[in-house]
């Protein structure tokens, strides 16, 4: 009786310190993030999966901030001010291309989306990867122009 106590004791002691710790890692985090605002229209574009499953996503703003999507934290981390002159561009390819009206959902091994958010909700995305599928040229050129363009400015 008296070894069934102390294991209850030292269980009790481990699920005290373990809700601690948790607590102390929630409140740190080793970034500084900008929240974006709400009622902007905001364009993700990423890629990844694979044998890893890591995937890689950048957000550019209606007002020209730039996002790196953390999914450690499950947070976007401002990187940096795109010029009006640029998002002006992204924005005018992205209406060419018609992606809010477009229904694409291919996803393979390794997958590539564009994505449409109001606030955080996602008005449309456009999702490929499939080996079966072969998305249109001007969508890839695009998502490739686009990711390189946010990335650089990491």
């Amino acid at each position: 009786m008296i070894r069934f106590q102390f294991f209850l004791a030292v269980l009790f002691c481990f699920f005290i310190i373990g809700c601690s710790n948790s607590e102390s890692l929630k409140q740190t985090s080793p970034k500084q993030t900008i929240q974006p605002t709400n009622n902007l229209r905001r364009y993700a574009v990423g890629k990844g999966g694979g044998f890893t499953g890591v995937y890689e996503e950048y957000i550019l703003a209606e007002d020209g901030k730039v996002f790196k999507r953390d999914f450690n934290y499950d947070r976007e981390v401002f990187i940096k001010q795109l010029s009006p002159v640029d998002v002006n561009y992204f924005i005018e390819q992205l209406e060419l291309l018609g992606i809010e009206g477009e229904s694409i959902d291919e996803p393979g091994n390794m997958n590539y989306y564009i994505e449409i958010r109001e606030g955080k909700l996602s008005v449309n995305k456009v999702l490929w990867g499939s080996n079966a599928y072969n998305p249109p040229n001007k969508l890839v050129d695009f998502h490739k122009e686009l990711f390189k363009k946010l990335a650089e400015l990491e």
